[in-house]
C-alpha cells in the first residue's frame, strides 16, 4: 500500500502578463477560506512571476493600457522564477498571455517544467493545477505528455491543435480532469469547482463542504457536468499515434 502524502503546505501561483484574473482569484479564495476555517498556519502562498514588477492582466505595452479596464489592474509578485521556494502545489491560470510567442514564454515554461519535476535539492510537486488555457502552458512545458486533460471550451481548438498537445488525451465534456497529480480545469469559473474537488480529496469532503458554504458557492460535484463542450461543438482529441 502506498504511503499517504502529507497535506500540502507550500502553495504557489504563477502570474504572467494578460493572465485571467478569476482563474487566479477563484482557486485562491477557496484556499483562503480553507486556511481560515481550519486555522492552518502552516499553509503558505508564493505569488511567482518572472520579475517582481507588478503583473498586468490587460494588454501588453505599448498598447494603451488606460483604455482597457483590466489594463488598469496590477498584481504584485512575492517571488521570481529564480527565488521561488520549494512548493507542494502550483496553480497555473490561463488568459490571453498563454498565446504569447514561444520566446516570450520560454522562462515561464522552464519554471513550470523544473518545478513540476523537481530539481537538485528540490522535490517534485505533489500537485500541479491549471485553469482554462493554463493547460496550454502545461502542454508546452511537456507536463501533459501521456496525461488526460481539459481546457476552456471557447479555446478548444487553439489548445488541442497546438503541436505540443499531441501526446495528450483532451477530454471535451469535463469541468475538470484528474490525471495522476495533474489537475486541469475548464474555463475560468471551473477553477473554483476543481479546487473544491482537490480540497475534498486532500482535506476531506466535510471540509470542502464547509468551504463552499462559507463562500456561498453552489458546487458542481460531477467532473463531467459540462454543458459548454456541446455548446461550443467540442469533441475529445486523442493522442497522436
Amino acid at each position: 500500500m502506498a504511503t499517504p502524502q502529507p497535506s500540502p503546505k507550500s502553495y504557489g501561483i504563477v502570474l504572467f502578463p494578460q493572465f485571467e484574473v478569476l482563474d487566479a482569484a477563484g482557486p485562491l479564495e477557496i484556499l483562503n477560506m480553507l486556511a481560515f476555517l481550519s486555522q492552518n498556519d502552516e499553509m503558505k502562498l508564493s505569488v511567482i512571476a518572472q520579475t517582481l514588477d507588478p503583473v498586468n492582466p490587460g494588454p501588453i505595452a505599448p498598447a494603451t493600457l488606460s483604455a482597457n479596464f483590466n489594463g488598469q489592474q496590477h498584481y504584485l509578485p512575492t517571488h521570481t522564477f529564480d527565488t521561488a521556494p520549494p512548493l507542494d502545489v502550483l496553480i497555473v491560470p490561463g488568459g490571453r498571455g498563454t498565446r504569447a510567442s514561444d520566446e516570450t514564454l520560454k522562462p515561464l515554461l522552464g519554471f513550470l517544467r523544473t518545478t513540476y519535476h523537481g530539481r537538485e535539492g528540490v522535490k517534485p510537486l505533489q500537485y500541479i493545477f491549471s485553469i482554462c488555457t493554463g493547460s496550454l502552458l502545461l502542454a508546452k512545458a511537456g507536463i501533459l505528455t501521456g496525461h488526460r486533460a481539459t481546457s476552456n471550451k471557447k479555446a478548444w481548438d487553439l489548445v488541442t491543435r497546438s503541436p505540443e498537445s499531441g501526446q495528450t488525451h483532451w477530454v471535451a465534456k469535463a469541468r475538470w480532469v484528474v490525471s495522476g497529480n495533474v489537475w486541469t480545469t475548464s474555463g475560468v469559473s471551473a477553477g473554483i469547482d476543481g479546487m473544491v474537488a482537490l480540497v475534498g480529496e486532500v482535506y476531506g469532503e466535510e471540509t470542502a463542504g464547509k468551504v463552499c458554504d462559507a463562500v456561498e458557492h453552489s458546487r458542481v460535484r460531477d467532473a463531467g457536468d459540462d454543458p459548454f463542450a456541446e455548446m461550443n461543438g467540442c469533441r475529445d482529441v486523442l493522442p497522436v499515434g
